[in-house]
């Protein structure tokens, strides 16, 4: 059975399923074997304050669906609104269909493989934002 393998770093902190988890001293790997466990890496989340593009703003969507932050049935929305922004933005079919399969994984819950399509695309925003 394969499963989802976190290599850790001393005293690196996970969110796993909204509990989160510290590492000890030591690099250690652990297994996550449930397909449908959300995982966070607290080092990769974004702040409100790093939201600079339509990438970054469907990410930080998402990342608020998977740590549990929706309070509002308008969240799923604005999920939804912000990959149109962004599906809006792109020009190449390729990009395009990462939009795409971040929607589908939004729409049956699985944000955080909605946040893994869109993390090429906010890292390039990012790269963008700092030429700038």
């Amino acid at each position: 059975m394969p499963g989802l393998a976190l290599k850790l770093a001393p005293r690196e902190q996970v969110l796993i399923n909204g509990v989160i988890v510290e590492n000890g001293p030591r690099r250690t790997q652990i297994v996550i074997r449930s397909e449908d466990a959300a995982i966070l890496r607290l080092r990769e989340a974004l702040d409100e304050k790093d939201v600079i593009g339509p990438a970054t703003r469907a990410y930080y969507a998402a990342q608020k669906a998977l740590k549990g932050d929706l309070t509002e049935p308008d969240d799923l929305y604005d999920i939804d609104t912000a990959l149109d922004a962004l599906a809006a933005h792109f020009r190449d079919e390729t990009r395009r269909q990462i939009v795409e399969d971040a929607r589908f994984a939004c729409s049956v819950g699985n944000f955080y493989r909605a946040m893994r399509y869109l993390k090429p695309c906010i890292e390039e925003e990012q790269d963008r934002a700092a030429l700038l």
